[in-house]
């Protein structure tokens, strides 16, 4: 009879030590079924989003959950949510485009999670997709329907908004459907500046999930966008998607700061990160030139405490980054030191720890 208690209880035990040390399943801060208008002015609202600022703290360290407070990192992401910027009209028009089309998708790998994401390109900097012959006739025809909006709405504000963006360098439609991808990993926007996303469906009517803005010690806030709603923000705001039920249809831009594409985007955030601050070092890391200049700017943020960096830093020990021998111990010790200062997303490389 022992021995039947302890087969049972090992499994809940470690599940328990994983609960209390930051690796609960996904928490929704938010309360469900709010529209935009309401979730802007919930008093309820998590600690990590001001109600009118709309601003986002990034964690750096400390424990998670009922044990203490993590301490907030002096880092602020802000971001803007523009309520029906883009008319129902219009967003049914862009999706019924595509929808008559669904092979016309690109079904290529993400740089971010390595799963296939399906996207049609409208127009691009650098994709070649973009001048496909094939699909010209309806980029042609979304691009009737976005480049006024883009011109007369999106532009004015983002100019106003963040003063230093320049062109629109990629803009694309995004589709999470049954049976296909339906998360995208909580991440940085690298290659872009500005980053613009129009929800081309309604939270709790077409999806469950969506959207999300998160710390990263587990706490994800899902913005209830309805059909046209828009999300405006900087390439340092750690977010994510995460479609529950149902299907969901966006469509993002992505400006730079040039209006030739030609930014160099290893520049951005660089007196922050020279000011050792280790939110601008990371994110100066995943833009870095050369695999040892991210090395060495992942070290650097991980000794300073930073849970996110930590967790890249301990995969570039275990992948051998810049021409260092693979390292899985000391990979571990990293992944576990993110995971108990608070990201969640390093619990599934901590596991081999908990083994």
């Amino acid at each position: 009879m022992p021995r039947l208690l302890s087969t049972h209880l090992l499994p809940l035990a470690a599940g328990l030590a994983l609960l209390l040390e930051g690796c609960a399943p996904e928490l929704d801060v938010r309360a469900r079924g709010q529209g935009l208008s309401r979730w802007r002015t919930a008093p309820h609202l998590p600690s990590f989003l001001d109600t009118h600022e709309e601003e986002l703290r990034l964690q750096q360290g400390g424990w998670w959950g009922w044990l203490a407070p993590p301490p907030q990192a002096a880092w602020r992401a802000k971001f803007n949510v523009l309520a029906s910027l883009v008319t129902e009209e219009e967003a049914v028009a862009m999706k019924r485009l595509l929808e008559d089309a669904p092979d016309d998708f690109d079904e290529d790998i993400d740089g971010v999670d390595k799963m296939i994401t399906y996207e049609f390109i409208i127009s691009s900097a650098g994709a070649q997709k973009a001048h496909d012959p094939v699909r010209s006739a309806r980029r042609a025809q979304l691009r009737r329907i976005t480049e006024p909006i883009l011109r007369e709405r999106i532009q004015p504000f983002v100019w106003a908004r963040y003063p230093k963006a320049g062109a629109v360098c990629h803009s694309m439609i995004r589709r999470y459907l049954e049976r296909e991808r339906r998360t995208h990993d909580t991440h940085w926007d690298i290659p872009s500046y500005v980053s613009v996303v129009v929800s081309l469906d309604s939270s709790g009517q077409d999806f469950e999930g969506g959207f999300f803005v998160t710390t990263g010690n587990g706490e994800k806030s899902f913005i209830p966008l309805q059909r046209g709603d828009t999300v405006v923000h900087q390439s340092d705001l750690l977010h994510g998607v995460h479609v529950r039920h149902g299907e969901r249809w966006s469509w993002a831009m992505w400006f730079q700061d040039s209006w030739d594409c030609s930014s160099r985007a290893e520049s951005w955030w660089q007196q922050e990160a020279e000011a050792r601050d280790p939110v601008a070092q990371t994110l100066r890391a995943m833009r870095a030139a050369t695999q040892q200049e991210s090395y060495s700017w992942l070290q650097e943020a991980a000794q300073a405490g930073f849970p996110r960096a930590q967790l890249y830093f301990g995969k570039a020990l275990e992948d051998g980054l810049a021409h260092h021998a693979p390292d899985p111990p000391a990979a571990a010790a990293w992944f576990e030191r993110s995971r108990l200062g608070g990201e969640i997303d390093a619990c599934a490389s901590a596991e081999i720890v908990v083994e």
